[in-house]
């Protein structure tokens, strides 16, 4: 299939590349909650015996968000490393992951530690553990999407050159 083929094609059916996306997204949102189903199920057991304010209180919501973090940090990077057209976009893969340490790797498993040795963590832990996970979710999420869109843009200069 040539070129001018594919293009005809992406032009004549929108709807493949949105039902892409969709799968994409379904797929995006179903290795969140695999990664977090084993946090969900110690935190049901936790908030079952002790409660909610001492689950909130202990490192599992950091250690959740930490894990999302590393995989937000390793899809970029495979976004990247996966095809070499995409080294255009290294500046700004690399600034998603600098601000991916920056705003949850670190602080998450900073947190975690810091919880686990502390015998009475500070009341506001238990405010700023949940903000760490939904900023985990969102890392991924916009990873997945970033790497994504990047690809697609790729994918258009690439189809414009062949046509033009």
């Amino acid at each position: 299939m040539s070129a001018q083929e594919k293009l005809d094609m992406r032009v004549d059916r929108p709807e493949m590349t949105e039902t892409r996306e969709l799968r994409l997204l379904y797929g995006t949102y179903a290795d969140i909650l695999f990664v977090l189903l084993p946090f969900a199920v110690v935190g049901m057991f936790k908030l079952w015996n002790v409660g909610l304010e001492p689950f909130l209180l202990s490192y599992d919501l950091s250690l959740a968000a930490a894990v999302l973090g590393g995989l937000a940090v390793v899809k970029f990077l495979l976004g990247m490393l996966v095809d070499p057209t995409m080294a255009k976009h290294r500046e700004w893969i690399t600034f998603l992951v600098a601000g991916t340490f920056f705003l949850i790797l670190a602080p998450s498993l900073l947190f975690s530690v810091l919880v686990m040795l502390s015998e009475e963590p500070p009341k506001w832990v238990m405010f700023i553990q949940p903000l760490l996970v939904v900023l985990g979710i969102t890392a991924y999420s916009s990873a997945v999407l970033a790497s994504n869109r990047l690809r697609k843009d790729v994918e258009q200069r690439v189809f414009d050159e062949d046509v033009g």
